[in-house]
């Protein structure tokens, strides 16, 4: 009976433990975290440059003509 508690006891000490270096562990979490925030950037870029080439460049032209014309 002693030897079995005492498995128990060490089975249950191990997977404490691997649970605690699990939840401390920060392998990878960075590199993961960056990545999610340069594909947030490049896909808020392209978005700005489609609403850009939708209409935008048009209106940018004209105000940029009118600019030059006023010279």
């Amino acid at each position: 009976m002693k030897s079995l508690v005492y498995k128990l006891n060490r089975a249950q000490m191990r997977v404490l433990s691997g649970i605690c270096e699990f939840k401390n562990s920060e392998r990878g979490d960075t590199n993961f975290i960056s990545i999610i925030l340069i594909v947030a950037i490049v896909v808020v870029l392209a978005a700005a440059f489609m609403a850009l080439a939708n209409g935008g460049m048009e209106k940018i032209t004209q105000m940029f003509n009118d600019f030059l014309d006023s010279l």
